[in-house]
């Protein structure tokens, strides 16, 4: 493995903490003001706003570290294991 791909790797998981951080940030600030108002109506603005899209950006960023932590050794397998699967129905056809 070169020192590119690993800068590569602690690159995305870097970027996915902090995707996830500012998901994180959203809920907190999307709980408390929503924990301040009594009214339903008034409580949607802030979930659309702040709620949704933080919980969207944790799974973003939990995606986007989890996807630096490949190796090629287990990339270069699962590629091998596809063109095996994918021969065996090319040939039955």
């Amino acid at each position: 493995m070169s020192r590119l791909d690993e800068l590569d790797r602690r690159t995305r998981v870097a970027l996915g903490g902090a995707v996830g951080f500012v998901g994180v940030l959203l809920l907190v600030v999307g709980w408390y003001l929503i924990s301040g108002e009594a009214i339903a109506a008034k409580q949607l603005p802030y979930l659309a706003s702040a709620s949704i899209p933080g919980a969207v950006l944790v799974v973003c960023g939990f995606v986007l570290a989890i996807s630096g932590s490949t190796d090629p050794d287990t990339a270069r397998r699962i590629a091998e294991l596809h063109a095996l699967l994918t021969e065996d129905s090319e040939a039955e056809e």
